[in-house]
């Protein structure tokens, strides 16, 4: 029966450890939102470009902005 108070120990710390974590990438959240971003898991939608990292995993990508300019064969 002792052996309860252990595994509630050991729980109560891994959930802690995790909860911090957390707390951690809310500012790689709030940064890349404020910049024009979103956070995508592990890669970014076609269209959009990687410019930073919210998490770990979780990359901060914003649509594509093309230049005006047309490359392809102009005809007059």
């Amino acid at each position: 029966m002792k052996i309860l108070y252990l595994l509630f120990a050991l729980f109560f710390l891994v959930v802690q450890s995790s909860a911090q974590g957390y707390d951690r990438d809310i500012p790689g959240l709030a940064r890349c939102l404020a910049r024009g971003g979103g956070c995508y898991l592990f890669r970014c939608p076609p269209r959009t470009v990687l410019f930073g990292r919210c998490t770990r995993y979780n990359p901060c990508c914003r649509p594509q902005v093309s230049s005006g300019f047309y490359k392809g064969n102009i005809t007059v």
